[in-house]
């Protein structure tokens, strides 16, 4: 499964970084910035593992932000471009394939660890969670941006520039993960505090509020918790 999903990621490299490129000029950018920024006073330190990194648009902004950026992603063909963008800009980030199921980190090294969009492809969360709450410091904080995408059927439709196909093979995908059979956030607030994390939250609107949307707007969840 892992390695399908790998292959899955693998054939968006291109587009992902192309978008990502597009999104660099745009005031969403800025907006990021300003939001990790406004967390790194509240953190024990600035080293910042984010998991999922894709193309590496957030691990990019995270170093304007002034944090140490480590960065992984399952998929090599992700990592390759974040690597060449990164090198671009001159931006020293600490890039590697690795599976987020198994954090190959020491215990106590970060002060924050972030994902977005990664967890809903994720075959066994809780082993996520369980990972990062190892690599984790005390006082550190876990930040997960995604969306219960269960019972959602994704369409090719405003994804042209994508693999064809691509749409179904997610829709495949998500329907033989556990996580798409429980209703979330509520499923991982539970696994969250399985696994030894506290002051768990959840934020419906936290990402209209950092890109200036309507509250209305659809948006992703914000999970979010400490270690103790």
């Amino acid at each position: 499964m892992i390695t399908e999903i790998a292959k899955y990621w693998d054939k968006q490299s291109a587009i992902w970084s192309e978008e990502k490129k597009e999104a660099w000029t745009l005031p969403e950018t800025t907006y990021w910035l300003e939001y990790f920024k406004s967390l790194l006073p509240h953190l024990p330190g600035n080293q910042v593992l984010e998991v999922g990194t894709a193309s590496g648009y957030f691990a990019n902004i995270l170093h304007l932000a002034g944090y140490e950026v480590t960065a992984v992603d399952l998929s090599p063909n992700m990592v390759e471009e974040a690597q060449r963008v990164s090198a671009d800009l001159s931006f020293p980030i600490d890039y590697h394939v690795m599976d987020a199921q198994e954090l190959q980190f020491p215990e106590n090294q970060f002060d924050l660890v972030f994902t977005r969009l990664m967890t809903w492809t994720t075959p066994d969360v809780e082993k996520f969670y369980a990972a990062s709450f190892k690599v984790l410091k005390s006082k550190g904080l876990f930040l997960n941006f995604d969306g219960d995408f269960g019972d959602m059927c994704f369409s090719q439709e405003g994804h042209e520039k994508y693999p064809a196909g691509i749409m179904e093979e997610a829709n495949i995908i998500k329907s033989r993960l556990d996580i798409s059979k429980h209703s979330r956030p509520q499923k991982d607030i539970e696994l969250l505090e399985k696994v030894g994390f506290t002051k768990v939250e959840v934020d419906e609107k936290a990402q209209n509020r950092i890109l200036h949307k309507p509250e209305n707007e659809e948006a992703l969840f914000q999970l979010t918790a400490i270690k103790p």
